[in-house]
């Protein structure tokens, strides 16, 4: 399995540095004192191209030229960056099997994106909106939707993802960050396939929640979507591979008689922060996120 390490930040991102418009079509060509190409006053990896939409730069990873067979956004943390969670998930190994992948930048501010759910849809639920649909329209991809991939801080915001634009999503990844917010201003019915994946380790994001930026347990969180995707109590258990080369293994739980699925991965032994091994979380979460090889 392939290990992902750390990337560097070449310095702190700049949103007022972000440009393009919802009809970019050409790479952002951003450039340091160095010569070196630049996203989002980030460096850009190997793979990926600069695209601006709506006022922000994204990493792109795939071409026009190509089909593919979904789309798949992938959020930072906070604080994070789009190479760091582009990473993470191995954004270069999910376009070798055929997906389109999109890490966008967060909106600069302390959590990153407007993740603190409420009644009204927020600023960043649209401009992801508004990304899923520049995708479809300048690239080749079967159906409409998107599988959003988070981590930490993106993955609280995959779940307001999820009760803002429900509509749009076919399935939604969430490692080591829960619901952030009210749950009864998540009053959505549409059901979205949900895998969270977090460690009983972590201690920057705890499981059982934090009060501070009202950061809803897991159990709690994966409550109101059993509700949502109409599932039986049962669950099924199954072992996974380790995420990390250090952690004993993962135990996973997958609800029953759901609409579309809901699977909770618990990682054994895992920091928040770690090296983790991207080709085993796309074991674990594959099935449940309908992926093809």
């Amino acid at each position: 399995m392939k290990k992902i390490t750390s990337i560097l930040v070449l310095t702190t991102c700049l949103i007022s540095a972000c440009g393009g418009s919802s009809k970019t079509v050409n790479p952002v060509n951003d450039n340091n004192s160095n010569g070196q190409s630049l996203c989002a006053a980030q460096a850009i990896p190997d793979g990926a191209e600069c695209i601006g939409v709506d006022g922000r730069q994204n990493l792109v990873f795939g071409d026009t030229s190509k089909a593919y067979k979904g789309l798949i956004l992938t959020l930072h943390g906070a604080p994070g960056y789009m190479a760091k969670v582009a990473g993470i998930f191995d954004a270069n190994m999910l376009e070798e099997k055929g997906y389109l992948v999109i890490s966008p930048n967060g909106n600069g501010s302390a959590w990153q994106w407007d993740s603190n759910t409420d009644a009204n849809i927020s600023d960043d639920s649209n401009y992801i909106a508004n990304l899923i649909d520049y995708a479809h329209e300048n690239y080749t991809i079967e159906g409409d939707k998107a599988r959003i991939f988070g981590y930490s801080a993106g993955g609280f915001m995959a779940y307001t993802l999820a009760c803002h634009i429900p509509e749009k999503l076919s399935g939604v990844v969430t490692l080591a960050g829960q619901f952030r917010g009210d749950f009864n201003a998540c009053s959505t019915q549409t059901p979205v396939a949900i895998h969270h994946l977090h460690s009983p380790s972590d201690k920057d994001v705890p499981m059982s929640g934090r009060e501070y930026g009202k950061i809803a347990s897991v159990d709690a969180t994966l409550t109101h979507w059993l509700k949502i995707n109409g599932c039986e109590d049962q669950y099924v258990q199954a072992a996974h591979p380790a995420v990390t080369a250090t952690s004993p293994g993962t135990s996973t739980l997958t609800w029953q008689g759901c609409v579309t699925p809901v699977t909770l991965s618990k990682l054994d032994s895992v920091a928040h922060e770690s090296d983790y091994l991207s080709e085993a979380l796309y074991e674990i979460y594959q099935l449940s996120m309908a992926l093809e090889n």
